[in-house]
């Protein structure tokens, strides 16, 4: 701008050079340049509080979003009472349909309660040894947990354990009556305290 300026002036040779009629013009001329600047700064930090940057909103907005206030005994009672055990076939730590549709519920209580932890219960019936039981409740535990951490839940939120067939639901029958024994259960805890009873 200023280059053109001095072009125009050394253009006109045969005038008199008056600094009072060219002060308004180089007044000007730095007006402009000024408030092009600072149009530019504004554009680049539109959206964002004062002292930060763009980058700076964006990665504190995500942690507004999740954050949480602590649930309350009586919210904890209704989560209690929405987790569902999960139940397998004979001497198997697969998931059915169903098992998957059930998890799919839990997964989305825990990833809107991430102040909340469940314990995982594996079981089994009493046909097999006891190790061989407690085995396959921890596969039956493991397989719970890795199906929640794949849809999303924080491995943080999760723990997991075997009783094997040491808490039985239903006495010992046979292997289509004991079926209700072949499970996982869910032990809400929050904090450090565990809750009464599982689900």
């Amino acid at each position: 701008m200023f280059a053109s300026l001095f072009a125009l002036i050394s253009g006109l040779p045969s005038m008199k050079l008056n600094l009072a009629a060219l002060f308004p013009l180089l007044l000007l001329s730095t007006t402009l340049l000024f408030s092009s600047a600072c149009l530019k700064d504004k554009t680049a930090t539109s959206g964002t509080t004062s002292g930060e940057t763009a980058a700076d909103a964006v990665t504190r907005e995500p942690n507004e979003q999740t954050a949480q206030t602590p649930i309350t005994e009586e919210e904890l009672e209704i989560l209690r009472a929405n987790f569902y055990r999960v139940n397998f076939d004979f001497n198997s730590a697969e998931l059915g349909e169903t098992a998957r549709e059930v998890l799919a519920a839990n997964a989305e209580i825990l990833m809107r309660h991430n102040d909340v932890t469940v314990q995982i219960e594996g079981h089994s019936d009493h046909w097999g040894s006891d190790v061989y039981n407690l085995a396959l409740g921890q596969r039956r535990a493991d397989s719970v947990s890795r199906y929640l951490t794949n849809y999303g839940v924080p491995a943080a939120q999760l723990k997991v354990i075997s009783y094997g067939e040491e808490r039985p639901m239903v006495a010992e029958g046979n292997r289509s009556s004991e079926a209700p024994n072949r499970r996982a259960e869910f032990l809400v805890v929050t904090g450090a305290t565990a809750a009464a009873s599982s689900y």
